[in-house]
Order: structure tokens, then C-alpha cells, then sequence
């Protein structure tokens, strides 16, 4: 059997915030891309073709969304 280890955080208030940051910064990049992956016609290709082509738009938004470069991320 499996067990899912819980720990709790005792987060203090600079790391609060820091996280708080994160998570909204991480929240507005998701609800951005879910907005242009439901902009794309059904009839563009495979699923998988419309999730890789608004991957591939995410690292353009570094440009003008400097928010995210404060983030970390592979690319």
C-alpha cells in the first residue's frame, strides 16, 4: 500500500506573500492558455496538435508578461 505523506507548512508572512505571488501568477498563465485553447477550432487537428500550439505561444508571453520571468520554467 501507498501512503500520501502530509506535512504542514508554518509558512512565515515574506514566505506567504512569496507564495501567494506564485500561485496567483501561475493561476493567471492557466486561465490564459485555457482562454486561447478554447479559441481554437475543433476542426485545427488533433488535440494534441491544439495543446502543443498554445505551448509553444507560452514562451512568448516572456516578452511582455515579465511576471513570469520571475517564475521558474524549463524554457
Amino acid at each position: 500500500m501507498h501512503y500520501a505523506y502530509r506535512y504542514r507548512l508554518h509558512p512565515t508572512e515574506a514566505q506567504r506573500e512569496t507564495l501567494d505571488y506564485h500561485r496567483d501568477t501561475c493561476r493567471k498563465l492557466y486561465n490564459n492558455a485555457l482562454t486561447k485553447f478554447n479559441k481554437i477550432a475543433k476542426s485545427v487537428g488533433t488535440l494534441n496538435q491544439q495543446v502543443r500550439q498554445v505551448r509553444d505561444q507560452l514562451t512568448d508571453l516572456k516578452d511582455w508578461w515579465t511576471d513570469l520571468n520571475d517564475l521558474y520554467s524549463t524554457d
